[in-house]
């Protein structure tokens, strides 16, 4: 199979689409394409040899190579994509006969409730053009395939498939214990891509009112982001900018999540949150907002409102307050099942392929 697989992602900046099309490219020994080469991110796992970048110059011409760079995949060969507008375009290749293989695309975000206006139009008409083409849609939620069904009427609900998204418990376990932040202070921690919909902002203010209680402890922030500068001002407006941490990517962030008092998710809406899982595995005190379907039934974590400061200082006041014996255990045999090799399978299963 590893022969006629290519699994293809927009860059090599490692979000969270980028790190589960990652884990499918290992675990399936295959080729992975880059259709961008950004390089901010180290490429794990995977022999070098079977990783290429289409090009450092913008998407747009990305897109414009993509047919070409993929001349020697058209036939026999199944292609794994993630982000909308890939995943369509490559559906459009299918539709005018240039791609003859399966095409399995992965939804990265709940397109119709995150966007508005033209944005949202833009992607409606992507998704009408190419995604009648695919052969499965890969959902990380029931909430996700239903919201995608809703608002795409034309696709057929056989073809959409709700597959959790995968963590690989013995990686993270491992990179948790390569290294130990210099943090001396206590300290709860978050992680992600600073933009608003990441809640981060509301996490500052909710942190404001428990450091009162708690001036010792600091809040660290991992990931960078266009809200890099109003994160600052805000903690600084608050009065808590000596508390707050602003660290920037981490390569490597499972060693600031397994040595945080406790680990939090405060976004407003996602698709699924890939940290929440890693978080999960080398933390068992974990607060996240209920921003995607799923989290609802994750065991014994906290669980808060979307976009509610004060019930996410409750909830974090709640997991200070935690007593965690045990709580590993049950979060690890919750993951277990989402290991890469399960996930592959499950994406590749009652496809004809031959």
């Amino acid at each position: 199979m590893k022969d006629r697989l290519l699994v293809i992602s927009l860059s090599d900046h490692m979000g969270g689409a980028e790190q589960c099309l990652r884990l499918i490219a290992a675990e399936a020994g295959c080729h992975l394409m880059f259709l961008k080469r950004s390089g901010s991110n180290s490429i794990q796992d995977i022999d070098v040899k079977k990783v290429s970048y289409m090009t450092t110059l913008p998407l747009i011409c990305a897109f414009a190579l993509l047919p070409f760079c993929l001349y020697k995949y058209r036939k026999q060969f199944t292609i794994i994509s993630s982000h909308s507008y890939l995943n369509a375009v490559l559906g459009v290749l299918r539709r005018i006969g240039y791609l003859k293989g399966t095409l399995i695309a992965r939804e990265s975000t709940s397109i119709f409730t995150r966007y508005k206006g033209i944005k949202r139009a833009s992607y409606k008409l992507a998704y009408w053009l190419g995604y009648p083409a695919l052969g499965r849609i890969i959902c990380q939620s029931e909430l996700m395939s239903a919201q995608l069904l809703k608002n795409n009427s034309y696709l057929s609900s056989a073809n959409v498939k709700v597959i959790p998204n995968p963590i690989d418990l013995v990686k993270a376990k491992n990179n948790a214990d390569l290294e130990r932040p210099h943090i001396t202070d206590e300290y709860i921690c978050a992680a992600g891509r600073l933009i608003s919909i990441k809640g981060f902002g509301m996490l500052i203010e909710a942190f404001s009112l428990l450091v009162i209680e708690r001036p010792y402890m600091k809040l660290v922030i991992l990931g960078s982001g266009p809200s890099y500068d109003h994160l600052i001002l805000l903690a600084e407006q608050l009065g808590i900018a000596q508390s707050v941490l602003l660290l920037g990517h981490k390569e490597n962030p499972y060693p600031y999540f397994k040595y945080a008092r406790l680990c939090v998710v405060p976004s407003i809406m996602e698709g699924f949150p890939n940290v929440l899982l890693q978080m999960m595995a080398v933390n068992p005190n974990v607060v996240s907002t209920l921003c995607a379907g799923g989290i609802a039934e994750i065991p014994l974590i906290v669980k808060v409102k979307t976009n509610d400061v004060q019930d996410l200082y409750k909830g974090l006041l709640t997991a200070l307050g935690n007593i965690t014996t045990g709580a590993a255990t049950v979060l690890e045999n919750y993951l277990a099942p989402r290991n890469p090799k399960s996930y592959l399978k499950e994406v590749l299963a009652g496809l004809d392929l031959e």
